[in-house]
């Protein structure tokens, strides 16, 4: 009778672990396509944002342009000149850009992909559960 207790002791232990097992990798789906979708939305955000800068930028840069020729007395000279601020803007971003703009990437969405302080609230949540 003993052995047969056992047996089905092993085969309970075995049911449990398979379901820890399929609930963990149910987790780690879920999770991944949690943070996924965060960094989607954060890098469509950008884009939408960063193309509505552009066309702000094309409209006031022509602006300027009008205005600063019609103040020289030729239309050319304001757009080289605007064009020549660019130009300079092109080389510092070139020269200094590279590593500000990989250190403030690298930072954001590493907040967005490995923010564990949610992960914690998730474990306190399932731990007051249990009690």
């Amino acid at each position: 009778m003993s052995l047969n207790n056992l047996t089905n002791h092993i085969d309970e232990l075995n049911e449990n672990f398979q379901e820890y097992v399929s609930s963990t990798i149910d987790y780690y789906k879920l999770d991944i396509f949690k943070k996924t979708t965060k960094i989607s939305a954060s890098v469509a955000s950008v884009l939408i944002l960063g193309a509505i800068f552009i066309l702000f930028l094309a409209f006031i840069s022509v602006g300027f342009s009008i205005l600063i020729g019609k103040s020289l007395g030729s239309l050319s000279y304001g757009f080289f000149i605007i064009s020549g601020v660019y130009f300079l803007l092109f080389l510092l971003m070139l020269i200094f850009g590279k590593a500000f703009f990989s250190k403030l990437l690298l930072r954001k969405m590493s907040k967005s992909a490995f923010n564990d302080h949610e992960n914690e609230i998730v474990v306190k949540k399932d731990e007051s559960y249990k009690n």
